[in-house]
């Protein structure tokens, strides 16, 4: 049986995480991907070290370097810091061409990749939690399918611009999955030697900012939002900022604070929830299609959760 404060730091990192795409979405109908993100990896980077000062402690780095720890330590950061970045410049991307509701449940499919490199760790995965997990991402991919086809008056199959899009997004939903995937075990293997999740968050953040502000200085793109001349669009990079404080910043903080209670396995496993969560507020808020399949997924998900939680 899980601990039931895991289990609650979970549901409130997952319900955060959703809210936090729609702010995405939202925003990036207005502004670009590549500036929106520099600036949110900026804001999460002070945001993170906050919370580091006043929740985490820098006392254990002297400690690792005198293990012989420190060097493994950092490429775990590192690995982590800049998987995620561009796992999460993959995702701004997908959400350009597709619905937040698509493109959201495609990346839990991170799961499918952190379930192997958690059992090389020695990480446990039991039955229940496979069946439940699979459960859950069968939903995710139900959630996320193609529309029925559009057909022409005389019964052929519109070939259309948006048909394309969708490709590319899907794919690129996709690409930053796997990237997320690797991101949660370097994380968690960082967590692990240091005992901090604070502090190891606002690290791998900052290697992260770090090379997008290296890789901006030689592309216009990733400033050009910032000119006087797009003053006006400038809070929708504030909402981007808050909304990365508290997911990439504080949600992801609580997941890992939930691994350590209940293990990376379990908890990845509740989190495949999130597009739930996230395909109910995208509905509601920003009014995106309402598909029959929607009900399905549901179902799956209650029947997964079960399994998970009582067999």
């Amino acid at each position: 049986m899980p601990d039931i404060f895991g289990l609650f730091l979970t549901l409130d990192a997952l319900f955060t995480w959703g809210i936090a795409s729609l702010v995405y979405k939202f925003s990036l109908r207005k502004i670009e991907s590549k500036p929106s993100l520099l600036f949110r990896l900026i804001f999460v980077s002070c945001s993170t070290f906050i919370f580091a000062l006043l929740f985490g402690t820098f006392s254990f780095i002297p400690l690792l370097s005198s293990q012989n720890l420190i060097s493994y330590y950092i490429i775990a950061c590192l690995i982590s810091g800049l998987s995620v970045t561009i796992g999460d410049l993959l995702y701004f991307a997908a959400l350009k061409k597709i619905d937040a509701s698509r493109a959201f449940p495609l990346t839990q499919l991170s799961l499918i990749f952190v379930y192997p490199f958690a059992f090389i760790f020695g990480e446990e995965l039991n039955l229940s939690i496979l069946i439940g997990g699979s459960l859950i991402l069968l939903s995710a991919f139900i959630l996320s399918t193609k529309d029925k086809k559009n057909i022409n008056e005389n019964g052929s199959e519109k070939k259309s611009e948006y048909s394309e899009k969708m490709v590319i997004g899907v794919l690129l939903a996709v690409g930053s999955a796997v990237l997320w995937g690797l991101s949660i075990v370097a994380f968690n293997q960082a967590r692990i030697i240091s005992n901090d999740v604070f502090v190891t968050n606002f690290i791998r953040v900052f290697f992260g900012a770090i090379l997008f502000s290296i890789v901006g200085i030689f592309q216009k793109d990733f400033y050009s939002s910032f000119r006087k001349v797009n003053r006006k669009k400038l809070k929708y990079f504030l909402y981007i900022g808050i909304a990365g404080a508290l997911s990439l910043g504080l949600a992801d903080t609580l997941f890992y604070k939930a691994v350590e209670i209940n293990g990376l396995v379990l908890t990845a496993t509740f989190t495949a929830n999130t597009p739930m969560v996230q395909q109910i507020l995208s509905i509601l808020i920003l009014k995106e299609k309402f598909r029959k399949r929607f009900i399905i997924a549901v179902g799956l998900i209650i029947i997964g959760n079960y399994i998970i939680i009582f067999l």
